[in-house]
């Protein structure tokens, strides 16, 4: 007998995702991370930052400055997630020769962020559009217009 509808994938606490929109899923779950970058197996940069926005916007880098990270999923073919059996999840984003290894930590105080980390949200819309990008929601606002 033939399905008559493709079921999607179902992931829980490991997979690897090809997706834009599931790499940014799986992402805005973190706020405070170290990172881990890897180029051809030798670790070329490592440290704490804060991720202050995703995107799946054609043409932007993934930038990490100041502590803050600044994450174009575009950047990568594919990520990895792994849950440890403590908990904690590890995420492995892999481009051309290049890993970029997060894995978020407890308390987002512990980065070297700007002072009032802010988590990235996506774009609420009714369909997914690969030219859309994340925003980040500023609490800090005067609400008094």
């Amino acid at each position: 007998m033939e399905r008559a509808n493709q079921l999607a994938s179902c992931l829980v606490h490991n997979g690897t995702v090809s997706s834009p929109r599931d790499m940014i899923r799986a992402l805005e779950t973190i706020e405070g991370l170290t990172y881990k970058q890897i180029v051809d197996g030798a670790v070329l940069a490592e440290g704490r930052a804060t991720l202050v926005k995703l995107m799946v916007e054609p043409g932007a880098s993934t930038i990490l400055v100041n502590g803050c990270l600044f994450l174009n999923v575009l950047s990568f073919r594919y990520l990895t997630f792994e849950t440890s059996d403590a908990g904690s999840c590890t995420f492995e984003l892999a481009g051309d020769g290049m890993r970029l290894v997060l894995q978020p930590t407890e308390d987002a105080d512990e980065t070297a962020a700007a002072p009032s980390p802010r988590v990235a949200r996506l774009i609420e819309a009714e369909s997914y559009d690969p030219d859309s990008y994340a925003m980040l929601e500023d609490d800090d606002e005067d609400d008094s217009r």
